[in-house]
C-alpha cells in the first residue's frame, strides 16, 4: 500500500514536470513595468533618475491613451513604455498646452520604445501613447519616466 502511494506521488510529480513547457506564459503589467525599465538603461548611465511612479494598465489593441504630467523648463524628460507582447508596436507622443509636439526622439524596439523631450516651459504637458498587436485584442503596458 505505501509502495503504490509514493509510485503513484512519483507519476503525478513526472507528469507535472513533463506538462511544464507545454503550459501557456501569460504577460502580466509587472512584464510590461519591466520592459520599460529595461529601456530606461541606457537614459541611467547618460544621468536620467527614474521615477518611481509610472501608469499601468489594460488596454485594446490600438486604443490611444493619454496623461497629464508636470514639467519644468531646464529639465530633461524621458518617457518609456513597455508591453510583453511579441508583436507590439508603439505610438508615443508628448504634446505642449497648445497641442504641439515637443519630442526630441523617439527609438523603438520589439517590447519598449522611448521619447525623450526638452520643454521649453514649465507647464502641464500632454503624453499620448497607444500598443497595437496583431495577435492580440487586449495588451498590458506601462508607462515610465525620468529626468536629469
Amino acid at each position: 500500500m505505501i509502495f503504490t502511494v509514493t509510485l503513484l506521488r512519483r507519476a503525478a510529480l513526472l507528469l507535472a514536470v513533463c506538462l511544464l513547457p507545454v503550459l501557456p506564459v501569460f504577460a502580466t503589467i509587472d512584464d510590461a513595468h519591466s520592459f520599460a525599465m529595461e529601456a530606461a538603461i541606457p537614459f541611467v548611465k547618460k544621468g536620467f533618475i527614474v521615477r518611481e511612479d509610472y501608469w499601468n494598465g489594460e488596454v485594446k489593441s490600438g486604443q490611444r491613451l493619454m496623461v497629464k504630467h508636470q514639467m519644468f523648463k531646464g529639465n530633461e524628460y524621458a518617457f518609456w513604455i513597455g508591453c510583453p507582447e511579441d508583436d507590439a508596436e508603439f505610438e508615443l507622443t508628448v504634446l505642449d498646452e497648445k497641442g504641439v509636439e515637443i519630442a526630441l526622439d523617439f527609438t523603438a524596439s520589439q517590447y519598449f520604445a522611448s521619447m525623450r523631450v526638452n520643454p521649453p516651459r514649465s507647464g502641464t504637458y500632454t503624453v499620448i501613447f497607444s500598443v497595437s498587436s496583431k495577435s492580440s485584442k487586449s495588451l498590458y503596458w506601462a508607462l515610465a519616466y525620468g529626468y536629469r
